[in-house]
């Protein structure tokens, strides 16, 4: 074959820009390197070690944005760390922007997220496809960023069902609050109530005992 007809590969990955470990196998020259600091950090993870008090199993997220000033602990635990820059986020649609920087910043510096069965379940055949493209002789930055943008959009689903979860319980105790205001004075059975919310008394006294730390009995006495 002529050189003419050779076609030039693009779009490779930088392995400067975008980092896949496992996390026993980080290397010293990435954790204690200053590159480090300019990177968007994944770290998915379950404890190691069984004298911790996290659940057997467990899988958990931390997102940590770039210039944090806080070092996160390897030890004791096993998964992945994703890192990447900037450049591998940048996108037109503003909201998804917007909602991957709320991500990254839930408890200021960074955020941590249990995961759940289903999201860890398709974050895990994400991964596999991100691992298999970064691997690949002719693998691509377009599909890392791609494969990324998915990974994080199942975390940004998680998030917003818990609060989603969260608003809806609000609205519970408003309502609560209104049935017992026009009520107590002959309803004083808490199946009155929960049957007006359309939920089990077991599920309502959660919430009160989440949101007002008292239970239905407590505040139909009151």
């Amino acid at each position: 074959m002529d050189n003419k007809d050779v076609v030039p590969f693009t779009h490779a990955i930088d392995k400067k820009k975008f980092q896949l470990f496992e996390i026993d196998k980080c290397t010293d020259s990435y954790l204690h390197g200053i590159e480090r600091d300019e990177f968007f950090e994944i770290i998915w993870f379950e404890h190691s070690d069984s004298h911790t008090d996290a659940t057997p199993g467990q899988k958990y997220v931390y997102l940590i944005p770039p210039f944090r000033s806080l070092g996160i602990s390897l030890e004791n635990k096993k998964g992945f760390l994703i890192a990447f820059t900037r450049e591998y986020l940048e996108e037109d649609d503003k909201e998804y922007a917007l909602d991957v920087f709320k991500l990254f910043n839930l408890q200021g510096q960074y955020s941590l997220i249990q995961l759940d069965e289903v999201t860890n379940f398709n974050l895990e055949h994400v991964y596999k496809l991100l691992m298999f493209e970064c691997y690949n002789t002719i693998g691509t930055y377009l599909a890392i960023k791609a494969l990324l943008k998915v990974f994080l959009l199942h975390l940004i689903r998680l998030k917003q069902r818990a609060f989603l979860s969260q608003d809806i319980n609000q609205k519970r105790v408003y309502q609560f609050c209104i049935l017992l205001d026009k009520n107590y004075h002959k309803e004083r059975k808490a199946s009155f109530y929960s049957n007006q919310l359309q939920i089990s008394e077991k599920r309502l006294n959660q919430i009160l005992q989440e949101k007002m730390h008292k239970t239905i009995t407590q505040l139909i006495h009151a």
